[in-house]
């Protein structure tokens, strides 16, 4: 692991030319040190793999089968339920769902970021033709197929008390 003195070592070493600056100099010593820490580093099968690239692994083998499961447990009882993750798994960072029962219906707008998923919803009744509120987010470091499960279902439970409330 290279200190603080050897990267200023790097820097006032061999200047060759006078007029790059400071921190050019500075940006090129970082940069020799990210590639030797890079070289030091142990392949654990993970590495080069990024948060969305795990995430995308996940979605296919964990989540879609989750989602898959409840669809088929709770449409029996008259919910329709969509996953939409053809924006994400293709690259892109958009992943969609949408609930409803009746005249209640509920889109989940999310936005893939390294660390979650930040949703907005977007929620239909018989009042409101789309009301724009702030959603939830799912942790990516917490992200299972148990913690997805509790998401989705949690999203249905609001589903349900708010048609039972306005009925």
């Amino acid at each position: 692991m290279s200190t603080a003195a050897e990267i200023h070592n790097d820097l006032s070493a061999g200047s060759e030319s006078p007029d790059v600056n400071e921190m050019e100099h500075e940006l090129d010593a970082l940069i020799d040190v990210m590639k030797r820490r890079g070289a030091d580093s142990v392949d654990d099968g993970r590495a080069g793999q990024s948060p969305l690239q795990a995430l995308r692994g996940l979605t296919v083998n964990e989540l879609v089968p989750v989602f898959v499961d409840l669809v088929e447990k709770y449409s029996k009882s008259g919910i329709s339920m969509q996953m939409d993750a053809s924006n994400f798994l293709e690259g892109g960072r958009e992943i969609k769902f949408e609930f409803a029962t009746g005249e209640f219906r509920t889109q989940l707008h999310g936005t893939v970021t390294g660390e979650g998923i930040a949703f907005h919803e977007v929620r239909y009744t018989p009042d409101f033709h789309g009301e724009l509120a702030t959603g939830p987010m799912l942790r990516l470091r917490q992200l299972n197929a148990t913690t997805f499960r509790e998401f989705i279902c949690d999203r249905l439970t609001h589903l349900l008390r708010t048609a039972l409330r306005r009925r």
